[in-house]
């Protein structure tokens, strides 16, 4: 940084100071924040956000600011593992770096840590590392393929660790979600001999073996769930953060107020927002285009394409514009083509949030 614009940076840090000690308000730390954020400390800046969050609990815009310090101290801190990994590799920085991607929602790149992982040790814990980003994948997606892959490296998991307990949760999880009741009882039944006396753990054994006789086998739940896209305890296990809700909704209002748009979409797993249509109309808009990013997703990864990242529909209704990240996408149905501003709103939506601060 310029070392004049550090200095007046430096500067507008004790002025939100003084402004934070002359009245505490959620606008105030989040000022302060953001001084801290431009002078490129992350750090200072969720400090802050922390204690504001601490007095106005309620505050969206500093869990929002928060996440994004987060998000930046994560990046800085995986920039440093892979430096680390290239002068040398060992299981413990693989972990962490798998993790922090997992943490961020990029599966694909947890997905790659642990297999190079994998490939190195040929260790029980990466083969498992490998099973819980084959699963994230699946979550996000639901196709019956990434189940079946996330399954299979979980049988290895377990052929490798034997009666390790995060193998069954994380077996447990996966068939409580596809609706696999009688394999869920199965793993529930396992971690409760490998740790007995666990209240939380002997409530959801009682659960599922009062649900224990629906016939659906793993592969069947996973054919309903890719045919549906409809996870159990969906709305209750994957409700849209609010503060990353309340932060989507201006850019959305946005870019449905633009003349020739018809919709504007938020989608993450089953989750979405919707700005244009309304009640039932804007369900079926959802549905429709949350199926049609999963189909192509899938079929992305049939051929061998790789990761979505962007699709167009043109025909008599308009135009359908999805702007994809890996978790979630931005879509637009427009009655003509996409206009450049819209596109670099609708870019705004999938998987980017903007920088945390930033030199003016």
């Amino acid at each position: 940084m310029n070392p004049l614009r550090k200095l007046l940076n430096e500067g507008r840090v004790r002025e939100a100071r003084r402004r934070l000690a002359a009245e505490a308000t959620p606008l105030s730390y989040a000022q302060l924040a953001q001084e801290h954020a431009k002078l490129g400390d992350a750090r200072a800046a969720l400090a802050v956000c922390e204690e504001g969050m601490a007095a106005f609990p309620g505050s969206a815009d500093l869990a929002r600011l928060a996440d994004r310090a987060r998000g930046i101290l994560r990046e800085g801190r995986i920039t440093e593992l892979k430096a680390e990994l290239a002068q040398a590799p060992r299981p413990a920085l693989w972990r962490e770096l798998a993790e922090l991607y997992l943490e961020s929602g990029q599966v694909g790149k947890a997905e790659e840590q642990a297999q190079a992982w994998l490939r190195r040790s040929g260790e029980s814990d990466a083969q498992l590392m490998y099973a819980r980003a084959l699963s994230a994948r699946f979550l996000a997606d639901r196709g019956r393929d990434a189940g079946q892959r996330a399954f299979e490296a979980l049988d290895e998991a377990e052929r490798r660790a034997g009666r390790d307990p995060r193998v069954f949760e994380l077996r447990l999880d996966l068939c409580e979600r596809i609706g696999a009741t009688a394999d869920a009882l199965l793993a529930a039944t396992a971690l409760l001999e490998l740790a007995p006396g666990q209240p939380e753990l002997e409530a959801r054994h009682r659960r599922l073996a009062a649900q224990a006789d629906e016939p659906r086998t793993i592969e069947q739940a996973l054919r309903e769930v890719e045919k549906s896209g409809v996870l159990r305890g969906d709305g209750e296990a994957e409700p849209a953060p609010a503060g990353r809700a309340r932060d989507l909704r201006p850019t959305l209002q946005r870019l449905a107020a633009q003349d020739g748009v018809e919709a504007a979409l938020y989608v993450r797993g089953s989750t979405a927002l919707v700005q244009g249509p309304k009640g039932a109309t804007a369900e079926r808009t959802a549905r429709a285009t949350r199926a049609l990013l999963q189909n192509s997703r899938a079929s992305a990864r049939r051929l061998g394409l790789g990761q979505l990242m962007s699709l167009r529909l043109e025909g008599s209704f308009g135009t359908l514009s999805v702007a994809a990240g890996e978790l979630d996408a931005g879509a637009l149905w427009t009655r003509g083509p996409l206009a450049p501003q819209a596109e670099a709103l609708l870019l705004e939506l999938a998987g980017s949030d903007s920088d945390f601060g930033g030199e003016q």
